[in-house]
């Protein structure tokens, strides 16, 4: 038995990109923001546009500059998902569940990346844009994975797979546009147009994938990554079955 993926668009696709787009876009006017409000204390851009020894490197710079992108990346994802429950309420329905364990995944991978901001910033200012690049691209990618566990159960590969999908192509395309940028305040201006690049390539090749399999499930009627969990609730019947059977000899 199979219930048949969902139907999805490219309405659908070109709706929850959009969603994540206006997100990114809101996360970078923030970082804009914060960086004019600290600047009396320190000056980023002008950090990144000098060429600065490991012995004049300030270790308080890449922490602000951590804390910053978490701030900021943090906002993005929880708009997402806001903009997702509002554009389809039938699959990302609102529950406090979700928002919670964004938020612990978000703040459990701030921890672990910003030993790596501070050790990588001292060594190189520019190091920092990578690893911001990282940080974002899978803060994002984990934020769509834990969506789908948490409101796609019976769908769950699907989301699972295409978010992968969505991982891989982002990346290629966003390191393919961060390399081709020379390095100093351009590629610091980049995180700018970067941070809503990466939110909306990944929900948009994740939504692409969900739109090939409904249409691969159309053309052949066959549902691999769904009828996986009836399968499994199946054979869990059978084996329950026999072990009573045997118990009753």
């Amino acid at each position: 038995m199979s219930f048949g993926p969902r139907k999805i668009t490219i309405q659908d696709i070109a709706l929850n990109s959009l969603g994540a787009l206006i997100s990114g876009f809101i996360a970078s006017i923030l970082i804009v923001f914060i960086v004019f409000v600290v600047s009396t204390v320190i000056n980023i851009p002008a950090a990144f546009s000098s060429n600065i020894g490991i012995s004049d490197t300030n270790p308080l710079f890449p922490f602000i500059l951590s804390f910053i992108t978490f701030i900021s990346t943090m906002l993005m994802v929880f708009l997402t998902v806001k903009i997702l429950t509002l554009i389809d309420n039938e699959r990302y329905k609102k529950n406090t569940v979700i928002y919670g364990q964004i938020a612990f995944f978000g703040i459990l991978m701030y921890l672990c990346v910003t030993p790596l901001y501070i050790y990588m910033g001292l060594l190189d200012y520019q190091n920092i844009l990578t690893i911001f690049i990282v940080h974002t691209i899978f803060l994002t990618f984990g934020t769509s994975l834990l969506l789908e566990i948490l409101t796609n159960y019976r769908y769950i590969l699907t989301g699972f797979y295409g978010s992968f999908v969505g991982l891989f192509f982002t990346s290629i395309i966003v390191v393919f546009i961060f390399q081709n940028i020379e390095n100093g305040y351009a590629k610091l201006l980049s995180l700018l147009i970067l941070l809503p690049i990466i939110n909306t390539l990944l929900i948009f090749f994740k939504g692409l994938f969900e739109l090939l399999y409904y249409k691969y499930y159309l053309f052949s009627n066959l549902d691999q990554l769904g009828d996986i969990f009836y399968q499994i609730e199946k054979n869990e019947a059978e084996d329950m079955r026999i072990e009573e059977e045997k118990n009753t000899l």
